[in-house]
This record gives structure tokens, C-alpha cells and sequence, in this order.
């Protein structure tokens, strides 16, 4: 067999283990293919031992991924080992694939079908639908996409609380460590420690179902499911057009069809005009300034065309600002290529946001969960606890305990 064609025969041999280990439940996406890729390359011999090896390194990412990738190892190579088309000649010698790390990255000399095909072979259907936007797909697609975003989850920021608990460090807990010193004679030995304890912050969602919004108002819904079972107790979740609807008491059944086909029914301005500033003001009359947006992250899934006052809006925004930790518009067309935020809502928002994001897909609405939960917001940096507030008495204990640490205490003298 001729060098070339045995080639293909490896890589169409690799791909069909590919394919059984992601039937399998492993992750063999374009990554982790190129990284097996790469191992095979800069072996000088590939038998089966090597490649066992190599795809347990590059494919495996925990002891049950190990035990599947033995059993399907074993199933594709040792018990059939006589399949047409799929092992060599030899079956103890898997071929060389000369330059394999560049086989499965972008090669512009190689302009042919096997470069398409071994991408698609290399990363799954699911994948490849994670990053196309909503307005693209067909009905299929979307029903697929609507899925994968009911299906995130991601971790929730958190706050300080008033409370406190114990700690090795910290601020001095005053109260506690004078009981313990009634225990030497009033005299302390150590020092107990304590820190505020962290809450999840609340999170408020903002979510524009007009009619400029028709081909994300779904995703968008389904983003608002996913965010609220990560914190069922911490979320609100409205959509505003014409109307201002509050739509959290849907969200709460574990069927994410069954809730949002409730949320549906319940949203009278569907597809309907763009009345961002009115609706926002309704929210921080009803609720916001009654606490619900108070330190919360809010979030604001929009495009920005604002048919009302764009100055009511600015001030809207303003308000919601101070209000919230931080305030971040999601918008579909940011990652469009040119983008700039010229409507009349992006530009009278756009100074008093903190985070001007991307949400027209899958992946950019994973991302946008992971933002919600990452990291402090301005709150939390400006008025963090420094060192320096310890009160003088807690300097002076430190300072005796300090100097008189190692000694013997005078109850243990007078005995």
C-alpha cells in the first residue's frame, strides 16, 4: 500500500475512533483530536500500545473517562481487528502520520475535501452549533441550540454578608477571644479571627422580546431559564417591549419546556414594539427601588432600538447603575464584524454600563453567565475591609501577645 493511501486509511481509522468514543461519552473535539494528533507525530513508531497511550493522555480527563476509553479501545482495535477499511495491514503497527499536528489545524495549502472532512469528523454536530448565531439556523438547529442554553449552568457571584464566621485571619473577634481568655485568668493566649460571611448576589434580568428581537427572543428565554436555576432564590427575570412582565413564578418547574411555554402564554407583547426607558422606569418604581435591584447584577438583553426617549432611558440607566453592582447589556450584534453601538438605546446607555457584551449564540451565552458570576463588582472593590480599620486596643493586644508568646503565663509560675 502506497504511502499516501495509507495514510488516509490511519486518519480514517482515527476518526472512527473518534466517533466511537464520543458515542462513548468522551470528549474528542477538534482540540482534543489535534492534541492526540500531535502526541502520534512526534513518536518515531505508532503501535496499538503507543496510541493507548497517547489517546489516554490527550482524550481522558478523569478515572471514569480512562475506564470507557479502555473498554472502547478494546472493543474497536483487539476484538475486531479484522474490519475492512479501518486497521492496516499489519495489525500491530498503526502508521505515522507525518506532520499530524498541522493535519487537523488550518492549512491554507491544503484547499481540498479531506481538510472539511476530517474538521467535521473531529467536532461533533453539537460543537459546531454552539457558536452560530440564532437568526442563522433552521428550525431544527434552533430547537437543538434552545437545548444546549437550557442546559447551562454557571456560578453565582457573591457578596458579604453582616454576619460573620471563624477564620485564621481577618479581624479580630473581639468577643470571642475575651471568652476564651476567661478560661487563663483573663489573660488571652491567642487570638480568634473572623470574616463575613458571602451570600449569592441577586441577579435581575432584563430580557427585550420586541419585534427587532423575534430571532433571539427564544434564546433569550431559555438564557433566562438557565440563569434562574442556578439561583432560583436570587434571580428575577423580566421581559420588556411595550409592556414591563415579571416572568420568574414560570421558571420554577424542571421541565424547561413546560416552564417556558407558561412564561409564553404570559408575555402579552410578544414581538412587539420597543419601549426600553418606560419599561425600565416601571421596573425600578415596582421593584427595583424597593430593594430587588439593591447590589444585584443586572442584566439588560437588547439591541438598543429605543422607538422612546432616549434621555428618559439614559437617566433610567443611570439610576439602575447606582442602584445595582454592576449593569451588563447583552447585545446580539456585537459580535458581528463592524459592530458599533450607534442606535439611539446603546448611546444614551452605553456611559453608565459596565459590560457591553455579545448573546446571539450558545457559547456567548455560556460566556455571559460566567461574567454574571465573575469576579467583584464596583461595590465590593470600593468598600472592601482593609487591615488598617482594626481598632487601636486590637493592635495593642497583638503587640502583648506577640511579645509574650513562648513564655509562661503567670498562673503556671505561681504553681
Amino acid at each position: 500500500m502506497s504511502e499516501p493511501a495509507l495514510q488516509a486509511t490511519a486518519t480514517r481509522t482515527l476518526l472512527e475512533f473518534a466517533a466511537a468514543l464520543r458515542a462513548a461519552g468522551l470528549r474528542t473535539d477538534l482540540s482534543c483530536m489535534r492534541s492526540l494528533f500531535a502526541a502520534l507525530a512526534a513518536l518515531e513508531a505508532a503501535d496499538l500500545r503507543a496510541l493507548h497511550l497517547c489517546g489516554r493522555l490527550t482524550l481522558c480527563g478523569s478515572e471514569d473517562d480512562v475506564r470507557r476509553y479502555d473498554r472502547c479501545f478494546s472493543e474497536f482495535f483487539l476484538s475486531r481487528p479484522s474490519r475492512p477499511g479501518v486497521m492496516p495491514a499489519d495489525p500491530d503497527q498503526v502508521p505515522m502520520l507525518p506532520g499530524g499536528a498541522q493535519i487537523l489545524g488550518a492549512d491554507p495549502d491544503r484547499d481540498d475535501g479531506a481538510q472539511r472532512e476530517l474538521e467535521i469528523g473531529a467536532t461533533s454536530p453539537a460543537e459546531l452549533l454552539r457558536t452560530r448565531k440564532l437568526a442563522g439556523l433552521n428550525d431544527e438547529e434552533r430547537a437543538q441550540v434552545y437545548r444546549l442554553i437550557a442546559r447551562l449552568r454557571a456560578s453565582v457571584a457573591t457578596r458579604q454578608s453582616r454576619r460573620h464566621r471563624s477564620a485564621d485571619r481577618g479581624v479580630i473577634d473581639v468577643r470571642q477571644t475575651a471568652r476564651a481568655a476567661m478560661a487563663h485568668a483573663g489573660e488571652p493566649d491567642r487570638l480568634h479571627w473572623r470574616v463575613r460571611r458571602l451570600r449569592p448576589r441577586k441577579r435581575v434580568l432584563l430580557l427585550d422580546i420586541s419585534g427587532s428581537m423575534a430571532p433571539y427572543a427564544g434564546g433569550l428565554l431559555r438564557f433566562g431559564y438557565a440563569a434562574f436555576r442556578c439561583a432560583p432564590h436570587r434571580t428575577e427575570v423580566f421581559t420588556i417591549g411595550t409592556r414591563l412582565t415579571r416572568i420568574t413564578q414560570f421558571l420554577r418547574s424542571g421541565d424547561p419546556e413546560v416552564a417556558l411555554a407558561a412564561a409564553s402564554k404570559a408575555i402579552p407583547d410578544w414581538c412587539g414594539g420597543t419601549r426600553i426607558a418606560d419599561q425600565l422606569k416601571a421596573f425600578l418604581d415596582l421593584w427595583g427601588q424597593r430593594g430587588m435591584a439593591r447590589g444585584a447584577v443586572a442584566v439588560i438583553a437588547s439591541d438598543g432600538w429605543e422607538r422612546g426617549d432616549a434621555d428618559l432611558l439614559r437617566a433610567q440607566v443611570r439610576r439602575l447603575s447606582s442602584l445595582s453592582d454592576r449593569v451588563i447589556w447583552a447585545n446580539p450584534h456585537k459580535s458581528t464584524p463592524g459592530f458599533e453601538p450607534l442606535t439611539r438605546g446603546m448611546q444614551a446607555a452605553l456611559p453608565f454600563i459596565d459590560e457591553l457584551v455579545a448573546g446571539s449564540s450558545a457559547q456567548e451565552f455560556a460566556e455571559l453567565l460566567d461574567r454574571m458570576g465573575a469576579g467583584a463588582g464596583r461595590r465590593q472593590r470600593r468598600h472592601r475591609v482593609r487591615p488598617a480599620e482594626t481598632p487601636v486596643i486590637h493592635r495593642a493586644w497583638v503587640r502583648d501577645i506577640e511579645q509574650t508568646r513562648g513564655q509562661t503565663g503567670p498562673w503556671e509560675r505561681a504553681t
